[in-house]
C-alpha cells in the first residue's frame, strides 16, 4: 500500500518538485493549497490513483486538520515567500500557520513531519564553510527571515510530532519567481551589480534536489530532529553564473561595479522610507538583503546532508540554466 503525504504549498517551486518527487518513488500525495485552479492543474498531470487535491488555507486550523487525517506523513513547503511586506502576514502565514501544522499533526497521529526552513548566516560576513551549527537566531534583515526562525524553534522545541527539516539555499528551477528572472530583469536594465571586484560566490540549490532531500527527511531515521543545509554544492562566483546563464539565453551579461556598504546603507534607507510611508504592496528599488545576496559570499556545507541523508544532487547547476534558457525560449 502507498504510504500517504499531505504536501503543503503543493503548487509552488518547491512544493510541485516534492509533490513529483514523492509520487516518482511510490507515495500516494494530497497536494494542499488555497488555489482550487492550480491544484486541478497540477493533478491533472499525474493519475488519479497517485494524487488527490484539498483547497484550504493553513493559517486555517480546521483546514490543515482535516487535510492531515489519514496521512503518513506530512511536507510542509507552503510559506509566505518574498522579499518584502507587512510583518504581521509574515508572523501570521510562517509561525501561526506553521503552529497550526505541528497541531494538525499531532492530533492526526502524522509519523513524521519534513519542515522546510531557512538558512541563516550574518550576512554582513563573508563564509565559505556554513555548517547547520552556524544558524544565526539574531538574524533580522528582513521579516521573512525573521519568520522562519521563529517558526524553525516552533518546531524544534516541541516534542510531539517526529520532525526533521532542510534548510535550502536559494532554490532556483523552472517556475522560479524569485532567482534567475531577477538576475535576468536587473542585466536588461542597468546590469548584475558586482561587488567585492566580482569575487563574491553564490550558493544555489535545484528545486528538484531540495525535493530530494524532503523525501530522504521521511525516509532516513538518522534524520528525526535534524537540520540539513541543502545546495547543489556548487558554489561559484557571480560573474560565472551570469555568463553561463546569458550565454544560454543568447545575450551578454552586463555589469555594474558598486561599493558594498554604501549601498547597503542606500538601501537601508529606503526600507526606512518604505515602512514610514506604509508601502507593503510593493518592494524598495533595492532592499538589505538583495544587497547581501550579491554581495557576500555565503557557501553552505552540505556534507552533514550527504553523511546521515545520503543525498546527492541529480541536477547539476548547468542542466539547470540549460533546461531553463529554453523554458524561457518557449514563453
Amino acid at each position: 500500500m502507498r504510504k500517504k503525504v499531505l504536501v503543503t504549498g503543493a503548487y509552488g517551486l518547491l512544493g510541485s518538485h516534492t509533490v513529483r518527487e514523492l509520487i516518482e518513488n511510490g507515495y500516494h500525495v494530497r497536494a494542499f493549497g488555497r488555489d482550487p485552479e492550480k491544484l486541478s492543474e497540477l493533478a491533472s498531470e499525474y493519475d488519479s490513483g497517485q494524487i488527490e487535491v484539498y483547497c484550504g488555507d493553513f493559517c486555517n486550523a480546521s483546514d490543515i486538520d482535516k487535510a492531515c487525517a489519514g496521512m503518513d506523513y506530512v511536507v510542509h513547503c507552503g510559506a509566505l515567500l518574498k522579499g518584502w511586506g507587512r510583518r504581521s502576514d509574515f508572523i501570521k502565514t510562517n509561525v501561526g500557520g506553521t503552529k497550526n501544522v505541528l497541531d494538525a499533526c499531532e492530533k492526526n497521529k502524522i509519523k513524521r513531519l519534513a519542515y522546510t526552513s531557512s538558512p541563516s548566516a550574518h550576512a554582513l560576513r563573508n563564509n565559505t564553510n556554513i555548517t547547520e551549527a552556524d544558524q544565526n537566531w539574531k538574524n533580522r534583515l528582513n521579516y521573512y527571515i525573521e519568520s522562519k526562525l521563529l517558526a524553525e524553534k516552533l518546531v524544534r522545541e516541541q516534542s510531539k510530532v517526529p520532525w526533521a527539516m532542510i534548510r535550502p539555499r536559494g532554490i532556483t528551477g523552472i517556475g522560479d519567481k524569485n532567482m534567475l528572472p531577477v538576475l535576468i530583469k536587473v542585466n536588461k536594465q542597468i546590469g548584475i551589480p558586482l561587488f567585492q571586484k566580482g569575487k563574491v560566490m553564490v550558493d544555489l540549490v535545484c528545486a528538484e534536489n531540495a525535493a530530494l532531500a524532503l523525501r530522504l527527511c521521511l525516509e532516513k531515521d538518522a534524520a528525526v530532529g535534524q537540520a540539513y543545509n541543502i545546495t547543489n554544492g556548487e558554489p561559484r562566483l557571480v560573474t560565472e553564473l551570469a555568463e553561463e546563464m546569458f550565454t544560454a539565453l543568447g545575450t551578454e551579461a552586463k555589469y555594474i561595479r558598486l561599493p558594498f556598504m554604501p549601498v547597503y546603507a542606500a538601501a537601508g534607507l529606503l526600507e526606512a522610507v518604505w515602512k514610514l510611508l506604509r508601502i507593503y504592496d510593493k518592494a524598495p528599488p533595492i532592499t538589505r538583503m538583495d544587497v547581501c545576496t550579491l554581495g557576500r559570499s555565503q557557501i553552505f556545507s552540505i556534507e552533514k546532508a550527504r553523511k546521515e541523508l545520503g543525498y546527492e544532487p541529480k541536477v547539476s547547476i548547468g542542466e539547470l540554466i540549460k533546461k531553463y534558457a529554453e523554458d524561457y525560449g518557449r514563453g
